[in-house]
């Protein structure tokens, strides 16, 4: 009488087998979708500088000139025209025209950076991604400009005003 055993079961190194592969399926899908979060947020952060062009451009077609840079932050909001402009906030000037509803802010641990002398200005983001070759991308960073907030983070994307560009300081 023949009495061949039935399996009725894997064996030790086929579920090992089916948990490495598991274990780098999982590994490569969790990268993937981290660099997605990441080039989601750099997107936002160059579509929120084109935005904020768009209403400085505005801003100097009534005033004729652009508000001022101090320290990253525009001053030209609010009743006087020289009240600091919070990321977040509105952007208005002092008769009351709304340029911007929302100054926007940087979607992560970042901050936007902005400079200018009223005659030309200039627009600044840290972008995560580190291989992004786009325009107004600068790999090492733009001289003092601080895009960090609790420490020295050099900002690598710019745009400015057609009169100037973004790496010029």
């Amino acid at each position: 009488m023949n009495r061949a055993r039935k399996k009725r079961g894997f064996t030790l190194i086929e579920l090992l087998i089916v948990m490495v592969i598991m274990a780098i399926l999982t590994i490569i899908i969790t990268g993937t979708f981290a660099s997605s979060i990441q080039r989601g947020r750099d997107a936002r952060r160059k579509d929120d500088l084109r935005s904020l062009s768009g209403a400085l451009e505005g801003y100097f077609n009534d005033k004729g000139k652009y508000p001022i840079g101090v320290n990253g932050i525009m001053m030209g909001c609010s009743t006087l025209d020289s009240q600091p402009c919070n990321w977040g906030g509105q952007f208005t000037d002092s008769k009351g025209t709304l340029y911007m509803v929302l100054i926007p802010s940087d979607p992560s641990k970042y901050t936007y950076y902005y400079v200018s002398n009223g005659l030309k200005y200039q627009l600044y983001a840290k972008l995560e991604n580190t291989l992004d070759a786009g325009n107004g991308v600068v790999q090492g960073g733009y001289a003092n400009t601080n895009c960090g907030t609790t420490s020295t983070v050099l900002c690598t994307y710019g745009i400015s005003s057609s009169n100037t560009s973004p790496t010029a300081q």
